[in-house]
């Protein structure tokens, strides 16, 4: 049987979305892009039922892309051209690749992935895109960089407007500028740009394709519609649960630190398992892991298997560029994502879920790689314990005792107690202190006198303590440095340094 697939993907989505540095102005971005991939707006747009009826035509929507099928080439040649000529037309500057093919098989898993194929293929080979500039006389908006009367002034569809309000705490007000979300000059001016991406969602559809290649293509297509739309209902509940989670800690009193003007944490893109939102700086940690927890509590409808995540938190002061800090949290989730496959049994991650992040002081540099050489001592160990396992399967948590999530959250809660607050300069002339290495290190914590401090700190957390050694008041070791499962030497007390004001844990989140 013959079918004609089409395939339509926004290209260089996150350009678009964080070409301004107005929180706003991201927001809606992102929005249209949602808008203009939708099955409504493409009824909308052609409203024509002899070249596009959204129940016929639709194959599955999901991970950035839709797919659809037409009788004809001429058919679907002609939807291309009208949608994408539509979509320029109403937003200039949106880029869109499509490619239509035809085949001649009852797999539609091996059509599938041969059409995405084709359109990596097509996006790699493209050399150049043009768009009417500036003629050098125009107003140019400082923020943009482009020209005022170029640019557009449009809205949030109301589609995407209806979804952001659904997503949103109703007794809250939606932040519009990063200034909205809680921070103030005086205590902390840092936002968190936070990126959460599934484990392993290519080679579950893969076990979908293997699993169903004897199903009719009717049948087939219900599945992966249905596996994908309950991917998005999924992730959008796990953010929901998110909020509830904060709302809580903001009713009970635990974030009264923030200049809580209007809800401290706002949703960007939410396509997916593809997610983005900021937050006040001190709780977008927290706020990751409590995503990633509450998603972790989901099943998917259609092929019974739960999900896990990885989630990058780039920290940075509100004035920060937000495309760079988009960028940062994507290259962190990248690497919280190798962690996890370096622990996973299949490497896959698939039953690993670990953050990882960044708190970024002022220096701009282009790759995780060059801000990671910062964190090597001088003795060749390294400061950073990151990532950090939110959740894994036993066998793994067995394997890597030390860089889990939890053990940091207790640690910084204990430096962060006012019971060992009296020493907090020296605290922090320590996390300088221990790029200098090892015996350094130890030398100064035993001159400051601060290794009860970092005794009371390491207790209960790290099996180098013993709390029958304490109870006895027998002699203890304290070690600044532990070996992680890799077999590297790493700072076990520096992450909890550094984050200490730009951390608010949770009081209500699960452990």
């Amino acid at each position: 049987m013959e079918h004609i697939l089409t395939m339509l993907e926004v290209s260089q989505k996150q350009s678009y979305i964080f070409s301004s540095n107005k929180l706003k102005d991201n927001i809606t971005n992102s929005a249209v892009i949602a808008w203009i991939m939708s099955p409504e707006y493409f009824q909308k747009t052609v409203n024509d039922e002899k070249i596009f009826d959204m129940e016929k035509n639709l194959v599955y929507s999901g991970g950035g892309h839709i797919v659809l099928e037409f009788k004809e080439t001429a058919q679907a040649v002609e939807f291309v051209k009208r949608v994408t000529y539509q979509i320029h037309k109403d937003y200039a500057g949106i880029d869109v690749f499509a490619v239509v093919e035809p085949y001649d098989s009852d797999n539609l898993g091996e059509c599938l992935k041969d059409l995405t194929d084709k359109l990596e293929l097509k996006k790699s080979r493209r050399l150049a895109a043009f768009h009417q500039g500036t003629f050098g006389v125009e107003k140019i908006n400082s923020t943009t960089l482009k020209p005022e009367c170029c640019e557009n002034k449009c809205e949030m569809p109301k589609q995407e407007e209806k979804t952001d309000r659904e997503l949103s705490p109703q007794d809250y007000e939606r932040a519009m500028k990063f200034e909205d979300l809680g921070g103030s000059r005086n205590e902390s001016n840092f936002i968190a740009v936070v990126h959460i991406d599934g484990n392993a969602m290519g080679k579950r559809v893969e076990a979908l394709y293997t699993q169903n290649k004897n199903a009719s293509w009717e049948d087939y297509k219900k599945k992966l519609r249905n596996f994908s739309s309950s991917i998005d209902s999924d992730f959008k509940e796990a953010y929901r649960d998110m909020t509830d989670e904060v709302c809580k800690n903001i009713e009970n009193g635990n974030l009264k630190t923030l200049n809580i003007k209007k809800f401290p944490v706002r949703r960007i893109i939410t396509a997916g398992d593809d997610i983005c939102f900021v937050t006040e700086g001190r709780i977008g940690i927290e706020c990751a892991v409590s995503f990633i927890r509450a998603l972790g509590k989901k099943i998917n409808s259609e092929d019974k298997t739960g999900y896990a995540a990885c989630g990058g938190i780039a920290v940075v002061h509100q004035k920060y560029p937000f495309y760079k800090a988009y960028e940062l949290a994507e290259m962190l989730c990248s690497n919280a994502k190798k962690f996890g496959a370096s622990l996973s049994e299949d490497g896959t991650g698939r039953d690993i879920s670990a953050i990882d992040w960044h708190i970024e002081f002022g220096e701009i540099k282009d790759t995780l790689e060059e801000i990671r050489q910062d964190y090597q001592t001088l003795d060749g160990k390294r400061m950073e314990l990151r990532p950090y396992i939110v959740s894994a399967s036993d066998k793994i948590m067995k394997k890597e005792t030390i860089r889990r999530y939890e053990n940091f959250k207790k640690l910084i809660l204990a430096i962060q107690d006012e019971k060992i607050a009296y020493a907090r300069g020296k605290m922090k002339e320590l996390r300088t202190v221990l790029k200098e290495g090892e015996t350094a290190s130890a030398s100064f914590t035993k001159f400051n006198k601060l290794d009860e401090i970092a005794l009371e700190g390491y207790q209960g957390i790290y099996k180098e303590v013993s709390t029958d050694k304490i109870a006895s008041g027998q002699g203890l070791e304290r070690k600044l440095f532990v070996r992680t499962q890799d077999n590297v030497e790493r700072a076990a007390i520096f992450d909890a340094l550094e984050a200490w004001d730009t951390y608010i844990g949770f009081e209500e989140a699960e452990q």
